[in-house]
């Protein structure tokens, strides 16, 4: 599928079905919110609206005066934009990302017309320009020890490979987020949702000499459409769709993940009342493995169009990790072609509850 045709299909998507064939009543209620809009008045703009946005439609699949077209998208889609958040925006699904999501819609908008400024402005999005704020119900992270000569690889420039007696780490990260939204926003409305992240643990040396710890993360998955598309629009975290059930007692905590391409499938238990080490762990203590119990100071990106590390410092309070027994009966993230030849083994499994977390906006690090 090309851009215009993604560009297209949005815009006869909410024309035909949500508009004309009244496919979501709520963009009904929306019209209707908007003062002097009620009642059948609002019923016939809903109609010109929907007729408007399916000839956008077929203006983009016609590429006819192309940066004319997405100029007049721009504009419209600003004038929605605006009455939404003016008069609407209970009705919305996410207000927060309202912003963000059509700002990259635009930029699509204007790649299929040709101008390669959303690539730029696209590279400056992904760098985490918003801090966050979030909570973290609960959170259950299994490390992995990996050969070191099978993690360097999945490394970009810049970044180095912790790790002991030979081995690197993975951290597989279970989370129960709560209230995720941009920095000084009411908690009302942030985004609650279960997310799995595949991290490794590295280090990077800034120009000045100072070594940062942190994480790189090779893939999330989580079981909201919004944060798929709003975590792949503003960081490079690699989110996937996945459903996930979680069944909770006080003696075991079972979780099953299901991703949408298959390689983010796992399915563990956990015993909350073991504090013992797996018998193949690494680690010659509880507390040399607390090093690798999940998150660290920061989260590092890479940015391949300007060559440049990108480091997101993150900020936690009541990061207490209590050593839990793991039995993990499925991990399809291990099956992929990089990881053949190699057993990778649990050395460790920590659980952690009720964490607010924050996260500054990212740093750009030239390398």
């Amino acid at each position: 599928m090309t851009t215009a045709t993604l560009v297209a299909a949005v815009w006869l998507v909410h024309g035909l079905y949500n508009k004309l064939l009244g496919g979501s009543p709520r963009h009904l209620a929306i019209v209707q919110s908007v003062p002097g809009l009620d009642g059948a008045t609002g019923t016939s703009v809903l109609a010109v609206v929907g007729l408007f946005e399916v000839a956008i439609a077929v203006w983009v699949v016609s590429r006819r005066a192309p940066r004319t077209c997405a100029a007049v998208q721009t504009a419209a889609l600003l004038a929605m934009t605006v009455v939404e958040l003016s008069y609407a925006q209970h009705l919305l699904l996410w207000p927060a990302g309202l912003l963000p999501l059509n700002a990259a819609f635009l930029g699509l908008a204007w790649t299929a017309a040709g101008w390669r400024g959303p690539a730029r402005l696209r590279a400056r999005l992904a760098r985490h320009p918003l801090a966050i704020d979030a909570h973290f119900r609960e959170c259950l992270t299994l490390t992995y020890a990996v050969p070191a000569d099978v993690l360097r690889p999945l490394l970009p420039p810049g970044l180095e490979l912790k790790t002991v007696n030979g081995c690197g780490f993975i951290a597989v990260a279970l989370v129960q987020t709560e209230s995720l939204r941009p920095s000084r926003l009411p908690a009302g409305l942030g985004q609650d949702f279960f997310l799995s992240g595949y991290r490794v643990f590295t280090r990077f040396r800034t120009a000045s000499g100072r070594s940062l710890r942190g994480l790189r993360i090779l893939r999330s998955d989580t079981d909201r459409a919004l944060m798929v598309a709003g975590g792949n629009l503003l960081t490079h975290y690699n989110y996937h769709r996945c459903a996930a059930t979680i069944d909770s007692t006080p003696e075991r905590i079972d979780i099953d993940v299901r991703s949408t391409d298959g390689h983010g499938d796992l399915r563990i238990s956990a015993r909350p009342g073991e504090r013992a080490l797996p018998p193949d762990s690494p680690f010659a203590s509880v507390r040399e493995a607390l090093r690798f119990a999940g998150p660290l100071p920061f989260t590092f990106d890479y940015e391949a169009a300007t060559h440049a590390i990108v480091a997101i410092q993150a900020v936690r309070a009541n990061w207490r990790p209590e050593p839990i027994g793991a039995d993990v009966r499925r991990i399809t993230f291990f099956d992929q072609p990089v990881f053949r030849g190699c057993t990778p083994r649990l050395a460790a499994a920590f659980r952690v509850s009720g964490i607010d977390y924050h996260w500054n906006r990212g740093v750009r690090h030239a390398l």
